[in-house]
């Protein structure tokens, strides 16, 4: 293909991005729900005609989610289950479009300055600070611009400064919002109270940094740690977005889910930033070069969520219509029943899928009705955060491999002690959330 055709390709593809995200928040609108099929036929569209760039593994574990939905659509076909086929596609579809609109935050400047390092354990607690702080609104983004100002103040990026890029990253989606993890979480349990998971949520996430910074002082790494220092300016634009989305979802729009919200504040919110601070011209043309960039590189990612979302509903169909409509792989859902699907799912990370399989798979087979909605979505949380940190093949660890020429197998196996001692914690809040809560 010439260079000016898949430019022309790489545009359509950005621009089908967003018009797949807009069809989705116009269908909030009463009225017009009928745009969420328009929406996820749009966004598979993109998917379909971006095959080509999708890499070789997603392409595998997409090719295993469509074949053993398609299986689970085949074996639910004879059964008396009613198969809404107009609506299979939309499966993880209020997922796809939070990915797509939460992605506008990577417009935010780089406001981390460059100042001189901090070292020893300081310097631990400041970088972890800094890239799950920013990571909990930009994602991954926050590695990159920690991680590139880490390699340019080290001689030679140590493993705990690789150890404290992923872990506080995979940390931040214990509580964040704007995470795929709590995307994922209050999808899979819709019923689930988001300020219960936020506050159980954000005490693990800052002991999975004392647990990091005890096990670094343990091997005497601490000496000739150097990190990057939090400045306060990088935290304003997150905080207050963070405050909004809150604020919305409690008092202005109750009743509209708050990855919905999330998804329409996050690009309104960077837009009418750049218009005040660049003039009308300036946006257009940032916005233009992130449909062109960002947004038509997104294939690889929102085609996973997409062919997963399609093995929940295709599955769910097929037990629903062998097994009947109440059937659950557990009779009751509890502490043993949710840890028990948090060690499947670490387990199917370490074998190099994507947590969201084991996910999807979860949600098939416990439906959140009747159950702990809060408690099954702290277990898609866990098993995110924990699961992506210790899995060689997941999105951060090959991310940082490709990015900084280190080995992702050596990087997944420096934070398996990590996994091992969070996944202690971890049943010790499961344990809190199955006796405190109410089912």
């Amino acid at each position: 293909m010439s260079i000016q055709g898949w430019e022309i390709s790489a545009r359509t593809a950005g621009y089908g991005v967003a018009l797949g995200c807009v069809c989705f928040l116009m269908a909030l609108i009463p009225g017009l729900d009928g745009l969420s099929v328009v929406s996820a036929l749009v966004y598979w569209c993109v998917c379909a005609s971006s095959w080509a760039k999708i890499n070789p593994r997603n392409k595998r574990q997409i090719g295993f989610l469509l074949a053993v939905g398609t299986v689970a659509l085949l074996v639910a076909v004879p059964t008396d289950v009613p198969i809404p086929v107009i609506h299979l596609l939309e499966g993880n579809l209020a997922i796809v479009a939070m990915l797509t609109g939460v992605s506008f935050l990577g417009l935010l400047p780089d406001t981390l300055k460059s100042q001189k390092p901090v070292l020893a354990s300081r310097g631990v607690f400041s970088t972890w600070a800094s890239v799950q702080l920013l990571g909990a609104v930009i994602n991954m983004s926050a590695v990159f611009v920690v991680g590139d100002k880490l390699q340019r103040l080290s001689s030679q990026m140590s493993s705990a400064q690789f150890s404290v890029l992923i872990r506080a990253l995979t940390s931040a989606g214990w509580w964040s919002p704007f995470f795929a993890s709590v995307a994922v979480a209050l999808s899979v349990a819709p019923n689930a109270q988001f300020h219960h998971l936020a506050m159980i949520g954000l005490p693990i996430a800052v002991f999975a940094c004392v647990i990091s910074w005890w096990e670094f002082k343990r091997r005497e790494v601490l000496t000739g740690f150097v990190g990057f220092p939090l400045t306060l300016q990088s935290l304003t634009f997150p905080v207050v977005l963070a405050i909004l989305v809150l604020f919305f979802h409690y008092y202005v729009l109750p009743d509209v889910a708050i990855l919905s919200i999330v998804t329409l504040l996050s690009p309104v919110s960077v837009i009418l930033w750049l218009w005040l601070r660049g003039g009308p011209r300036q946006t257009k043309q940032r916005l233009q070069n992130h449909a062109d960039i960002r947004l038509a590189n997104m294939a690889n990612e929102l085609s996973l969520f997409l062919a997963a979302g399609f093995l929940t509903t295709t599955v769910g169909l097929a037990l629903k219509g062998w097994l009947g409509e109440g059937w659950s792989l557990f009779g009751q859902f509890g502490f043993f029943e949710a840890y028990l699907c948090y060690l499947a799912i670490c387990g199917i990370a370490l074998l190099g899928l994507h947590p969201i399989v084991g996910i999807s798979l979860m949600s098939s087979m416990v439906p959140y009705h009747d159950v702990n909605n809060t408690l099954l979505a702290f277990v898609s949380l866990c098993a995110w955060a924990v699961g992506t940190s210790i899995s060689p093949l997941s999105g951060i660890n090959l991310s940082i491999s490709g990015k900084y020429a280190v080995d992702n197998y050596q990087l997944a196996k420096s934070n398996w002690w990590y996994g091992a001692v969070m996944s202690f914690w971890v049943a010790v809040a499961m344990l809190i959330l199955s006796s405190v809560l109410p089912t």
